[in-house]
């Protein structure tokens, strides 16, 4: 009997090796990973650059209270490429949630604004520790105890219910630009307008939630710039520490400026190793950028067209490399397995949707195979 406690549905066999976007299983077979290790692996598999980066010596563990030059590197990193003031570093994304959670409502009982009314929408997904379970609407009917705040749901897209409800109260909103466990989905630009002029007008927090749906992800570093966002705080984790775990919270001054030595902390966040990786993960995603930007093209001039001519699928929304597939039946795992057996690693979620986040590295031609065989078995 197994000593581990399994909270997850494996794939059958175990993994021996990997290579770019493909893993070798114990059966001696290849298999094409098109959702990266829940969307970890931006790189794929023994990228060369990371596998240098882990050659060189290294301690295995500093302190917070030493002071190394790789948490002023990456984090200059990622704030010259988001416009930032500051960064925290955090294990995962789930405790980066926590934190931006944190630094907010510093923020707002310093400036004497109410923490009384959150906004929050439906199908949202920011992590699994109590404080982020409390302001995500997928997990809601899991019974766990949440934050003593008052979370609003809303429809997610929706512009004239968000001005009517963040007009009559809201201390802070957060937000994933483009919803990943909620199945991909994207609103509107107008939506996304009206959020940025109500913050920007009436003052209140915003903070994005940019886990799943940044780092190159959609052909930009962060999904949420091209729609015109100008949050107090991002979110970022998955794939930042390379296959490490590492998680950041990038502030603007205004809200870096409400929070003091000991309101938060970290023993293992932007350890070394982690920070070393990063800094190789974001010199090849700003290389990467055009590379997804020209998949995304591919996407929608051809290949989604292709797939909405299938009868058995219902809608796909995409935006660069994230991509969900939704199906007229409940048969996403089945579908999910007889792709294992063909030889595609992919997500099913919700019973009728098929996930992908493929590594950013992913090519025109592995990327063209991809599509046929999810059209085929679909």
């Amino acid at each position: 009997m197994s000593k581990f406690l399994q909270l997850f549905h494996p794939f059958p066999l175990k993994v021996i090796d990997g290579k770019g976007i493909f893993l070798t299983l114990e059966d001696g077979k290849e298999y094409m990973d098109l959702f990266s290790g829940l969307g970890v692996n931006l790189l794929g598999y023994n990228h060369p650059a990371l596998l240098a980066a882990l050659s060189e010596p290294f301690p295995m563990h500093l302190s917070a209270l030493l002071e190394h030059p790789l948490k002023e590197e990456v984090a200059g990193d990622l704030t010259r490429l988001t416009g930032f003031d500051k960064v925290f570093f955090s294990n995962s994304g789930t405790e980066a949630i926590e934190g931006a959670i944190k630094f907010i409502w510093k923020w707002l009982e310093r400036t004497g604004k109410s923490t009384e009314r959150v906004i929050a929408f439906r199908d949202s997904f920011h992590g699994r520790t109590l404080g982020s379970m409390t302001l995500t609407d997928l997990l809601s009917h899991q019974g766990f105890p949440k934050l003593d705040i008052k979370t609003v749901f809303l429809p997610f897209g929706d512009p004239d219910i968000l001005t009517k409800e963040i007009e009559q109260s809201c201390s802070f909103v957060i937000i994933e630009p483009i919803q990943g466990a909620g199945g991909v989905r994207i609103a509107e630009p107008k939506f996304y307008k009206i959020l940025s002029i109500l913050h920007r007008e009436l003052g209140f927090g915003l903070i994005v939630d940019e886990i799943q749906s940044g780092l190159g992800r959609t052909g930009y570093f962060l999904s949420s710039q091209p729609l015109g966002l100008n949050p107090d705080i991002v979110t970022i984790a998955k794939g930042l520490g390379g296959g490490l775990p590492l998680g950041a919270i990038l502030l603007k001054e205004r809200i870096a400026n409400a929070i003091k030595p000991g309101d938060h902390g970290t023993t293992m966040g932007g350890n070394y190793l982690s920070l070393r990786l990063s800094k190789v993960v974001i010199k090849k995603i700003k290389e990467l950028l055009e590379h997804v930007k020209n998949l995304d093209k591919l996407l929608k001039d051809i290949h989604i067209p292709e797939l909405l001519t299938n009868p058995e699928i219902k809608n796909v929304r995409q935006e660069g490399l994230f991509i969900a597939i939704e199906l007229r039946k409940d048969n996403a795992d089945d579908i999910k397995e007889i792709l294992f057996e063909k030889g595609y690693l992919v997500n099913s979620i919700r019973k009728k949707i098929i996930r992908l986040l493929p590594p950013l590295i992913i090519s025109i031609e592995e990327l063209e195979d991809a599509v046929n065989a999810l059209n085929e078995v679909i």
